[in-house]
């Protein structure tokens, strides 16, 4: 197991942070939203190690600020989810509506340097073993906050494993000039935070399981 720890300055060809501007292999496009058609915000990326699942493999994740759907707050659940379901073929794709899990060789990644940054760089230190104050954590076992909901298979056949946790409460510091995040406000409508900050799915906590052979596809879990 490894935790992602943020740090304040970052290491030579850093891989894992928050913000600033992704890194992607070349003519890779910025995922476009699918409710409002508009370019989301790239909100992280996350380098796995040697020995963990996906190793020698990066995850970019990506979120639309700009709209607000109450559907679609949280990344979708199938109707029967339950411990060891599975997953029906191309869900893992269709789900995708506003937000994205880019998968790509870690060696592949070249940073996108016209990309107009809105959430504030941080670094991430993968540290052995757990730690307070995380932004999350790659492998080992989930720190469920509810039931165990692990998924047992994507399209009958291919095992999944999990990945990568993200604690609860996260803030994503916007960079100055950054609109605010778009959210439902007490009357049901979309409407401008007013917080300083972007936060993904809510804030809950998120579990992050990915297929184990194949195309690499991520089955996102929250709860709170």
């Amino acid at each position: 197991m490894w935790t992602l720890i943020k740090r304040d300055e970052p290491q030579k060809d850093q891989q894992s942070y928050i913000g600033g501007k992704p890194c992607l292999p070349t003519g890779t496009t910025i995922p476009i939203c699918g409710l409002c058609g508009l370019t989301q915000t790239f909100m992280f990326q996350v380098a796995f190690p040697s020995k963990a699942n996906w190793a020698g493999k990066s995850l970019s994740s990506f979120a639309c600020m700009r709209c607000a759907d109450r559907r679609y707050l949280i990344p979708e659940m199938l109707g029967d989810h339950r411990r060891g379901c599975d997953i029906p073929a191309s869900f893992l794709i269709s789900y995708q509506r506003n937000f994205a899990f880019l998968v790509f060789p870690t060696s592949d990644a070249k940073i996108v340097e016209n990309y107009s940054e809105q959430v504030a760089f941080v670094a991430l230190e993968l540290r052995n073993g757990s730690a307070s104050g995380a932004f999350g954590k790659i492998g080992g076992s989930p720190n469920w906050v509810l039931e165990d909901d692990s998924p047992r298979t994507y399209g009958s056949t291919t095992p999944m494993v999990f990945l990568l946790e993200l604690s609860p409460g996260i803030e994503f510091g916007k960079v100055k000039g950054a609109l605010a995040q778009t959210e439902i406000d007490i009357f049901g409508d979309p409407s401008p935070s007013p917080l300083e900050y972007y936060q993904l799915f809510l804030g809950n906590a998120t579990f992050l399981f990915g297929t184990s052979s194949g195309v690499p596809l991520v089955y996102a879990i929250t709860q709170v």
